[in-house]
């Protein structure tokens, strides 16, 4: 089967697209033949040795770990699904033409959600259900600050906050991508480059602040969200795209009686309820059309090399789509 696979850990540079052996799914495991898969920074620090998730066992290897398709194999054990049913969720190896992944992390796709619009969502709005609704657990009418607002998990908690009824404060570095978080449903959109984010904040909500800060850039945003965050809120840090060393005042956590949670993605203690949030929540939406992903570009395994620069660089607004042509 064709595959993006790395040889070394080079950076986007190492990857290529070559040959690979399809293998068995193991017990409790599903083989799917994928119709889409999506592409995510955790792509990237693999592909500089940064990251090691699900399914790495040493090079060479094949870079994805969230897509959609039909079912092609069950392992042993497996009784949920058959051969050709819908699905979508969390596999080892996404950007090949076969993937395979848990069964107990695989959801039934509605037939009204394309693979590509579906492989949008797990990584996306799995992080993002976790941040809102099993962490900072948002009330209605509550300020959420989405910090930044422009890339995959950004972009999906912008959306299930308008859903959940929370008022949404995003930023971005520009003024292009500035409209579009408007256009995703934040009442306000910052430009993190030209403002001081927590000055606009205490502004826009008389000097309250927001009861929820969601933080994915980690080193520059942390103290940003802590500036912002009022009374009693919580703040949510996800990600470290700007780095990991974030000053940690904590007389201004102490003093403001903040929460703080650190969330990692898979195996979080709420991983399973988020899962149940994508199923009950976010899914039914998307096929009525309530709710349309940011999809930033839909690529083939050619366009992964360059799509991982584009990453790098923070060219995008929304999810990379790959179709494994």
């Amino acid at each position: 089967m064709k595959a993006v696979r790395i040889h070394d850990y080079s950076g986007p540079s190492a990857v290529r697209v070559d040959q690979a052996v399809v293998l068995e799914p193991g017990p409790g495991e599903v083989r799917i033949r994928v119709g889409a898969a999506g592409l995510n920074n955790s792509d990237l620090q693999t592909t500089y040795g940064a990251y090691r998730g699900y399914g790495h066992g040493g090079l060479p290897h094949i870079l994805g770990q969230e897509a959609a398709g039909e079912v092609d194999a069950v392992g042993p054990g497996v009784t949920r699904f058959r051969l050709g049913m819908r699905v979508v969720g969390h596999v080892s190896g996404a950007l090949a033409e076969m993937a395979i992944g848990p069964a107990t992390e695989l959801l039934r796709l509605p037939d009204q959600v394309s693979f590509e619009v579906a492989a949008s969502l797990p990584i996306a709005y799995l992080t993002a259900s976790l941040a809102l609704v099993h962490k900072a657990k948002l009330q209605l009418g509550e300020w959420v600050l989405v910090h930044p607002g422009s890339g995959g998990v950004g972009a999906a908690a912008i959306q299930l906050a308008k859903l959940l009824g929370g008022r949404v404060i995003a930023t971005t570095s520009d003024a292009a991508k500035r409209a579009r978080l408007l256009e995703l449903g934040a009442e306000h959109g910052l430009n993190y480059s030209t403002q001081d984010v927590s000055s606009e904040v205490r502004r826009i909500t008389g000097d309250a602040g927001v009861q929820v800060a969601l933080d994915g850039g980690g080193k520059v945003t942390f103290p940003d969200c802590l500036a912002a965050i009022a009374s009693n809120g919580r703040i949510v840090s996800y990600g470290l795209t700007t780095g990991m060393d974030a000053a940690l005042p904590l007389r201004k956590l102490i003093g403001r009686n903040v929460t703080l949670y650190g969330i990692a993605l898979w195996y979080n203690s709420d991983y399973q309820g988020a899962l149940a949030t994508l199923t009950n929540l976010v899914l039914p939406v998307v096929a009525e059309g309530k709710l349309q992903p940011a999809i930033d570009q839909v690529v083939d395994l050619d366009g992964v090399a360059d799509a991982l620069v584009r990453m790098e660089k923070r060219r995008l607004m929304g999810k990379i789509v790959v179709v494994p042509t």
